[in-house]
């Protein structure tokens, strides 16, 4: 597809995306506003939808339905805590928003290997460059993560998410709850990957406002026991160690860098250094 072609179906692509939205707005209204601050009024719109309404279903289903199967007496956070946590996510939202609305110009001005339509590369090629894309995104994640934990980083921005460090103050409320820098930067992988790798860019779109859900779910504090998958069993250890369980989605970086602690060998752990503190005595 020649690359003219290829930015105009991107563009009409991404109106259509704002149309999902912008419709809330009257015409004399909408008609004012730019095309990328339009593009960036509706990622943050959607992301917002997603975090609260997703996260609203996750805390009723866990907490509401299942608390008294699911958690231990005490270990369900209180209100005051995910109330924080909305309040720091809803400030770093309009500037998670950037990010995407950022993403779509480059790829409308062809600055991105990004693709419009799945035909213009074939199923295969399709299938093997989502792959590459997604090891390039986890890989990037787990070391921004990572890096995010090195003294002034650390300091000045991941704290802002880590200060939720026990299981009874993480709740599916905390998954967007960062410092908006260290949320961006840990979501950079998704963009910039697009800058190498050729991809189908409302996959790519779709992956990464699937964050928001799965970020949910990591910060519930249940371990759903789905090997290689990095639930939130892996990441409520992340929370009370510091220094295991880095990764995305998957527990693979984490296993190939040394920095993987299964919920298991965690637990184990535990109750051998509670049974040594009791021989102790």
């Amino acid at each position: 597809m020649p690359l003219a072609e290829r930015l105009r179906l991107m563009r009409e692509e991404n109106e259509w995306k704002n149309n999902l939205v912008m419709w809330l707005f009257p015409d004399s209204v909408r008609d004012q506003i730019p095309h990328f601050w339009q593009t960036w009024l509706r990622c943050w719109i959607l992301c917002a939808a997603v975090y609260f309404g997703v996260g609203a279903l996750w805390c009723y289903y866990t907490y509401f339905c299942f608390g008294d199967k699911w958690f231990a007496p005490g270990t369900i956070p209180e209100w005051k805590d995910v109330a924080e946590q909305m309040r720091v996510s809803n400030i770093a939202m309009p500037l998670y928003s950037m990010l995407p609305a950022l993403t779509e110009m480059a790829a409308e001005k062809g600055w991105t290997r990004a693709y419009p339509r799945v035909e213009n590369v074939g199923l295969p090629a399709y299938v093997l460059y989502f792959f590459l894309y997604m090891a390039s995104v986890e890989f990037g994640v787990y070391w921004m993560h990572r890096i995010l934990h090195w003294g002034p980083l650390y300091k000045y921005l991941h704290w802002d998410h880590h200060k939720y460090n026990k299981e009874h103050t993480l709740s599916p409320f905390a998954g967007l709850a960062f410092h908006p820098v260290d949320g961006i930067l840990q979501a950079v992988p998704y963009a910039w990957t697009l800058f190498y790798c050729p991809m189908h860019f409302l996959t790519h779109e779709i992956l990464l406002f699937a964050t928001g859900v799965w970020t949910t779910n990591i910060h519930d504090c249940l371990h759903g026991r789905v090997w290689p998958i990095m639930g939130a069993g892996y990441h409520t250890i992340h929370h009370t160690t510091y220094k295991h369980n880095y990764g995305h989605y998957f527990i693979f970086m984490d296993y190939l860098m040394g920095t993987l602690t299964t919920p298991e060998q965690y637990e184990a752990d535990k109750a051998a250094r509670a049974t040594k503190a009791v021989k102790a005595q």
